[in-house]
């Protein structure tokens, strides 16, 4: 829950920043266009997973936050570097035909990579993608209790943006992030398998 009302917070103010350029921006008869400078803020919230050597799974409705930023390299298409990730909180554990609720407790995804994002004019829809390195986390009442190795992962989007200013536009996106790692070496010198996902909607606000 406490995922979901950071993210909720995090899009009212993406909207609280933006919507400020599209009031000032009424009567400006010049046309935006995708160019230059790109920054992408991007918070929403779906139905997240993480699984153990597919048998111990955590499950959860979960928060997505992720900041992109770089240029654009060609007509409406823009190379980023890309930060983010997504966090269940207070998930359900299913193991070995059992389910309990861990209270307390968070998993974490985090993720750095570099990502592509194209948009199709006029009607300002995108795709994007990004090429990640992530890494899990667990915490249980602010404490860690473990955390993977660093693995690959992908954060693929699909969006509408409306312009609310010559360079800021303002949006939705359906987005899936996916990861697949390994946990660290037991006393035994065994490797658990981690697969990370989430589907969900997210709020965009986009500079060029």
């Amino acid at each position: 829950m406490k995922t979901l009302i950071t993210s909720f917070f995090c899009g009212i103010l993406i909207i609280s920043i933006c919507l400020p350029l599209r009031i000032a921006a009424q009567g400006n008869n010049e046309v935006s266009s995708h160019e230059g400078f790109f920054l992408r803020f991007q918070a929403g919230v779906g139905g997240g997973s993480i699984v153990i050597d597919n048998d111990m799974t955590f499950k959860s409705n979960a928060g997505l936050f992720h900041f992109q930023i770089g240029r654009e390299i060609s007509k409406n298409l823009a190379l980023f570097v890309d930060m983010g990730g997504f966090s269940l909180s207070d998930p359900k554990l299913e193991w070995q035909g059992t389910s309990t609720t861990l209270t307390d407790t968070s998993l974490n995804s985090n993720s750095w990579g570099i990502g592509l994002s194209y948009y199709i004019m006029p009607v300002n829809i995108y795709f994007a993608g990004s090429l990640m390195l992530a890494r899990t986390k667990i915490k249980n009442q602010d404490q860690d209790l473990g955390e993977s190795k660093l693995g690959p992962g992908i954060f693929l989007s699909i969006g509408k943006e409306w312009w609310i200013g010559k360079r800021w536009g303002l949006g939705i996106t359906g987005f899936y992030e996916g990861a697949w790692l390994k946990d660290k070496e037991d006393a035994q010198g065994y490797n658990a398998s981690i697969n990370n996902q989430i589907f969900g909607i997210a709020i965009t606000a986009t500079m060029f």
